[in-house]
């Protein structure tokens, strides 16, 4: 299931792949919120935010892109903590790195919609996120 192939994001009004909406997962309610005014403070009010719960986990991503704008449960979901992106432009994409890490909210797993992982089922896909995140961290000399 492992492509490997990451591609560094530049800086243009290239659109990424797949419909105009975020993915959050592991977010409580008030962190939902907090995203979501965070959007809005950044000028990107426009981009449709969609809440996976535990009982998401088995559908495919596309699947879940599909759906309408959905609500986040009233407690916070036991799984990773992520957000999954698409349709939006490379800059718009660094403006909502940039703007989480100001918020406070804790660190999390970031990825884009592909045309692979669209097919993946949920819990696959974060678990990936997991592992490449663990993979990266070996990479990265000790800080002293």
């Amino acid at each position: 299931m492992t492509d490997n192939s990451f591609q560094k994001v530049g800086n243009s009004e290239q659109r990424l792949y797949g419909p105009r909406k975020i993915l959050l997962c592991g977010y409580s309610q008030e962190d939902r919120l907090r995203f979501h005014d965070m959007l809005r403070d950044s000028g990107l009010s426009d981009i449709e935010l969609l809440v996976a719960d535990d009982t998401t986990l088995n559908q495919t991503v596309r699947a879940l892109f599909e759906q309408p704008i959905s609500r986040a449960p009233q407690k916070g979901p036991a799984m990773p903590r992520a957000a999954i992106m698409g349709g939006i432009t490379e800059k718009e994409l660094h403006t909502v790195l940039n703007a989480y890490r100001q918020t406070g909210l804790p660190g999390q797993f970031w990825a884009t919609l592909t045309p692979v992982s669209e097919n993946w089922r949920l819990g696959d896909l974060l678990s990936e996120l997991q592992k490449e995140n663990e993979a990266l961290r070996k990479r990265q000399p000790a800080k002293n």
